[in-house]
C-alpha cells in the first residue's frame, strides 16, 4: 500500500471563530450593534421630538458602525476581545438609558 502525501495540496484552515468564547462574543456583538443603533435613533427622536432627532440618531449609529469597522478592519473580526464587546454593551446601555430618561 502506497503512502499518500497530501501536504503539497493542503489548504489552510478557514479563519474564523475557533473557540466557543469567540462564538459567544460574536453572537453578543451581533445582537448589540443593531440594538444600540436602534436605541440611538429612538433616543434622538425622543430628545428632539421630531424626525430630525431620529435622523441625527441614525447618523450617530452609522458613525458608530464606521468607527468600529475602522478600528477592527471588519464588522465581525475573527478575534473579538471581551473589552471591545463590553464597550459596545456599555454604549448600548447608555443609549437605552438616554432613551428611557427622555420619555
Amino acid at each position: 500500500m502506497a503512502h499518500l502525501d497530501n501536504s503539497a495540496g493542503a489548504q489552510p484552515a478557514p479563519s474564523g471563530p475557533t473557540t466557543k468564547s469567540q462564538d459567544v462574543l460574536a453572537g453578543v456583538f451581533a445582537g448589540l450593534l443593531p440594538l444600540g443603533g436602534g436605541l440611538l435613533v429612538l433616543a434622538g427622536w425622543a430628545l428632539l421630538q421630531s424626525a430630525f432627532g431620529a435622523i441625527l440618531g441614525g447618523i450617530g449609529a452609522i458613525a458608530w458602525a464606521v468607527w468600529w469597522r475602522n478600528k477592527h478592519q471588519s464588522f465581525f473580526p475573527t478575534h473579538l476581545q471581551g473589552g471591545s464587546v463590553g464597550g459596545v454593551a456599555a454604549l448600548t446601555v447608555l443609549a437605552g438609558l438616554v432613551f428611557w430618561l427622555s420619555l
